[in-house]
């Protein structure tokens, strides 16, 4: 994963001293306003966020090793919740929100212990008016690693948020888990702060029979993929042929009665066209299946990413022994707007142990070429 440096580590001493920052923008603010995409929306140097939910401790830890400014608000959770929010915090946003405002924050997190299967936290987040009914928007589940690093998440904003109740909500009861989250930049009217797609990411990242083949418009450097369903257990494995060196391996302990009964949803950060052609590519191998040419089904659709989750692209693949990057060429049957798409991977076709690396979506629109893609 790359991060992003900021030019200036915002020093959070008065946050650990129980005090709270100043109301006027400090000079240290401005520079990194300036520095980042968009309009700064938060104060990132303040951790003092109140944090909600029963049977939980909370303290400020401070350490050189602490990425982004030396201090993170510790958070321990006893036990998973029924709900994601039923423990959580929020970071307070200084503005109001307008509908139809690009907004997306970059915060530093570790998980320290995790009871989940794979070992990594789950954190919630979404942005959100502090006040009941609770609306908001952008919800997105990160997989959290016992090591820092930066996650990002983008949402366009479809409502009106009002000054002073405008937060980034942090929802941290999906596991019995001890999480710390460090330095949070919040900005408005800007997809990315972290170098995510197309020229920003390198393309020796991206796998050879994909480069030069359009836009990218999922961050495949990730696999923070949250997982659904009941009866699969899934763990990180080491993969030579994966670009980055590793996969995602998932259990499935039995097939379902719909194969999108247990699965993925791949986040598309960018906006879908109606009309265009895209690739959407999976990099898997299977280990094992319980199918009668011993070959893993998995299921693929792109789709909006809420209810009633309209989408296209169904498609069943079989997965062979061997890593393979199995390409479906299709076109959009309607748009989707940044941040409400996802690519659904569904793997409750069969009883099977399958491993994938990465996932793609890939918009052709600015490549021309007639030659039709097969899996492979």
């Amino acid at each position: 994963m790359k991060y992003f440096a900021t030019p200036l580590a915002l020093a959070l001493s008065s946050v650990l001293a129980g005090t709270a920052a100043a109301q006027q923008p400090t000079p240290e603010l401005q520079v990194l306003d300036d520095a980042t995409p968009g309009v700064l929306i938060n104060d990132p140097s303040r951790l003092d966020w109140d944090v909600f939910g029963t049977t939980h401790t909370r303290k400020p830890v401070k350490s050189a090793d602490i990425p982004g400014g030396g201090a993170a608000l510790q958070i321990t959770i006893p036990n998973a919740g029924a709900k994601l929010y039923d423990i959580g915090t929020n970071a307070p946003i200084s503005t109001g929100i307008k509908n139809g405002t690009d907004v997306t924050a970059v915060f530093w997190a570790r998980a320290l212990k995790s009871a989940a299967s794979d070992g990594k936290g789950r954190i919630g987040v979404r942005f959100q008016q502090n006040a009941a009914p609770y609306p908001g928007f952008g919800e997105t589940t990160l997989l959290i690693d016992k090591e820092w690093h930066q996650y990002e998440v983008t949402a366009r904003a479809d409502r009106d948020i009002a000054k002073g109740q405008a937060v980034l909500g942090f929802q941290l009861a999906g596991a019995k888990q001890v999480i710390e989250i460090g330095q949070t930049i919040i900005v408005a009217g800007a997809r990315s702060i972290l170098p995510k797609k197309g020229a920003a990411v390198s393309e020796i990242d991206l796998h050879p029979k994909l480069v030069g083949k359009g836009e990218v418009l999922t961050d495949y450097s990730s696999q923070n993929w949250a997982a659904y369903g009941t009866g699969e257990t899934h763990k990180i494995v080491p993969a030579k042929e994966v670009p980055g060196g590793q996969a995602v391996q998932y259990s499935i302990a039995a097939a379902g009665a719909k194969p999108y009964d247990i699965g993925l949803a791949i986040p598309v950060r960018h906006k879908i066209e109606e009309g265009n052609v895209l690739i959407l590519a999976l990099l898997a191998r299977t280990v094992s299946a319980e199918t009668p040419d011993g070959k893993g089904k998995i299921g693929v659709r792109i789709q909006q990413n809420a209810a009633p989750y309209a989408g296209f692209a169904d498609n069943m693949i079989s997965i062979g022994p061997n890593w393979g990057l199995y390409q479906l060429r299709t076109q959009a049957k309607m748009s989707i707007e940044p941040g409400k798409g996802a690519i659904s991977v569904q793997l409750a076709g069969a009883k099977q142990v399958v491993e994938i690396g990465q996932v793609y979506l890939i918009d052709t629109s600015t490549i021309t070429t007639s030659a039709p893609v097969q899996p492979n």
